[in-house]
């Protein structure tokens, strides 16, 4: 949902339920008591009449960027979740709670599979909106924009390898209900993350007047519930991460102490525990994972390289031919060549005899014929490739295994392959 700032300019519809801090002698809202009235379909209807009644869209389509104050919160929330949900590339992942879709379009950006779920067609179309404006870039899969009816998300089980939601949770009437839809739809070994206010929030000065003016559910989120609700709805395990306040700093010579010493240790485990009073990020796993690392990330990237060439003395304009035999013996599965990122290959660097770089892609080859087959650690291929002869010179060649549009292994201390070639 959006801020309370941007909210309290809107003009809503006009709403037939009675106050729910009514009867109350200070006003305080229960809120309990409003997820009980209002019901799912209440909360739905809610939802679709905030982002219905919205004219200019300027806030939401600018998210994370729309407010200096904002952003930090935001990216950094968005940042615990990438890190703690572990995305790779081409992963299915629903963005729960998309609203506007920010998030999904980085996403997508990052190569991912994203269904953006949301409970208001309006916030869709937002969404819709958003990448229609901003077009994502490369070869990437597409979005699909999905409308959730409160009680089932209507995609098979075990479809999906991650959720990720960003405030969105603690607006959700029927939070056990929805746990076990998430749980259903997760492959195993599949994660959902959330970020979401802390077990005080519907006590909270912005908390009580969302509730009362616009009957939107601000419920508290407190783990030991959701963990049991968790657990019912067949999540195995659950993480919190612990991160410090956005901008905590020090002095320049009272942080070298502080890594050397360890001092203000206490300062700021302090600040870090009064921050973390509001915040929860965490991480609900369905069974363990059971899929291989592999080349879509550089973790484990490492090789046993050698390479032959039919000869170190070659003509101007002549391609020449070499033999490469690579051992996988890192702890990631070489993914093959038809794979859309990660796929791993033989590569070559042309260099000056005094080692300046010329030419970072003299050479690519497979490492299995036609669209080849993953290769696991501890497996060696042999493969034959052919090198086009740079102008007349004394070059080095370097020989490395690269997973592409992920990482050369060099960067993973792998040893490359050197060739001095003479061009006549």
């Amino acid at each position: 949902m959006a801020s309370a700032g941007w909210r309290r300019r809107l003009r809503l519809g006009g709403s037939s339920r009675s106050d729910p801090g009514e009867g109350h002698p200070d006003g305080f809202i229960d809120v309990r008591k409003l997820m009980q009235e209002l019901g799912v379909e209440g909360c739905l209807e809610q939802a679709e009449e905030y982002f219905a009644a919205v004219t200019d869209w300027r806030y939401h389509l600018s998210k994370p960027f729309f407010s200096a104050h904002e952003a930090p919160v935001l990216l950094q929330r968005f940042a615990h979740l990438m890190q703690g949900l572990q995305l790779l590339p081409r992963m299915t992942v629903i963005d729960f709670g998309a609203g506007s879709c920010w998030m999904s379009r980085m996403l997508t950006q990052l190569d991912m599979k994203v269904i953006a779920l949301d409970v208001s067609q309006t916030a869709l179309n937002m969404g819709q909106e958003l990448y229609r404006r901003f077009p994502v870039l490369g070869d990437v899969p597409q979005p699909e924009f999905l409308l959730f009816d409160g009680y089932h998300i209507d995609l098979p089980d075990e479809s999906v390898d991650r959720v990720i939601c960003n405030d969105a949770f603690h607006h959700v009437p029927n939070p056990e209900q929805v746990l076990g839809e998430l749980a259903r739809v997760l492959k195993p070994g599949g994660m959902a993350g959330f970020a979401e206010p802390g077990p005080e929030h519907s006590r909270a000065a912005q908390s009580q007047y969302e509730m009362r003016h616009y009957h939107v559910v601000e419920n508290d989120m407190i783990l030991s519930e959701i963990w049991e609700a968790a657990k019912r709805g067949g999540f195995t395990s659950i993480w919190v991460a612990v991160f410090a306040p956005p901008g905590y700093v020090m002095p320049a010579t009272e942080f070298e102490h502080f890594v050397a010493r360890g001092w203000r240790e206490a300062d700021f485990a302090a600040a870090t525990r009064e921050y973390m009073k509001g915040q929860r990020i965490f991480y609900l796993r369905n069974g363990e994972e059971t899929t291989p690392l592999d080349s879509r990330q550089p973790t484990g990237l490492k090789a046993a390289l050698r390479v032959g060439l039919e000869s170190r003395v070659v003509v101007e304009g002549r391609s020449f031919r070499g033999h490469a035999s690579a051992t996988n013996t890192g702890s990631a599965v070489w993914l093959p060549f038809s794979s859309p990122r990660g796929a791993v290959l033989l590569g070559g660097h042309l260099a000056s005899e005094t080692g300046k770089r010329i030419d970072l892609d003299l050479v690519r080859a497979r490492l299995t014929p036609g669209e080849g087959t993953p290769i696991a650690p501890g497996e060696t291929v042999e493969v034959d490739f052919e090198i086009p002869a740079p102008p007349k010179g004394r070059y080095i060649i370097e020989f490395d295994l690269v997973a592409e549009g992920v990482s050369w292994f060099e960067l993973n201390n792998s040893e490359v392959a050197r060739i001095l070639v003479e061009v006549t």
